[in-house]
């Protein structure tokens, strides 16, 4: 297998295990599409990525069903890769996107008032926060430094936390469930023992050695 099939096997498992516990409410199975591995309803992202309130952000994703799966509390994921034509990683970008706001509430209290599994939908004062984690082969050059993996933390422009390597997506999406989703993927009982196919290699930038970063 090449490593860009190695994702797309990847993502099949996680896809299905998201099914089997019920985990994703809605869902798009992956797609190898030319050098990319995306979703069925995959269609340009570029949109997200600029200055746009939340709500715009968030409701255009979840009315082009525009993600891999849609959680039940209407938490959505995107998990896209590319690579050149020799196989090696150009980029990734992995997407968690609250949502933002109270609807599935309102439209099925009895429901959720009865499961903790919503306990975070329940709490005015949560904040919905997106969580990125990019990846460019390529240093970018600018006036300010990216690291070449790097996740940001509710889409602030500065928020570059450095990664010691490029993110598979078993990681990305155990590391959702486990700090966002522990008591529903806990009930549910996700499977955190998956046992990741890809093993990217580090690549981390010099400047960000002697920095916080996350090691994985």
């Amino acid at each position: 297998m090449t490593r860009m099939q190695d994702v797309y096997k990847e993502i099949q498992i996680i896809t299905m295990e998201m099914i089997r516990c019920g985990m994703a409410e809605e869902y798009n199975y992956p797609i190898i599409r030319q050098h990319e591995v995306v979703w069925e309803k995959y269609s340009d992202i570029s949109i997200y990525l600029k200055n746009m309130k939340y709500e715009k952000i968030y409701d255009e994703i979840n009315k082009e069903k525009n993600y891999n799966f849609k959680m039940p509390d209407g938490g959505l994921l995107q998990l896209m890769y590319r690579f050149e034509k020799s196989g090696i990683l150009l980029s990734h970008r992995l997407a968690f996107y609250p949502s933002s706001s109270y609807e599935l509430y309102q439209n099925n209290v009895d429901l959720y008032d009865e499961d903790e599994i919503y306990g975070d939908i329940l709490n005015k004062s949560v904040l919905p926060v997106i969580v990125r984690a990019d990846y460019n082969k390529e240093e970018v050059v600018g006036a300010v430094h990216h690291p070449f993996v790097h996740v940001t933390l509710g889409d602030y422009k500065n928020c570059r936390i450095p990664v010691n390597r490029p993110i598979s997506p078993i990681q990305f999406v155990n590391f959702i469930m486990e700090h966002f989703y522990y008591i529903s993927s806990s009930k549910c009982k996700y499977n955190f023992g998956m046992k990741k196919i890809v093993n990217f290699e580090e690549h981390i930038h010099m400047a960000d050695r002697n920095r916080t970063r996350v090691v994985i």
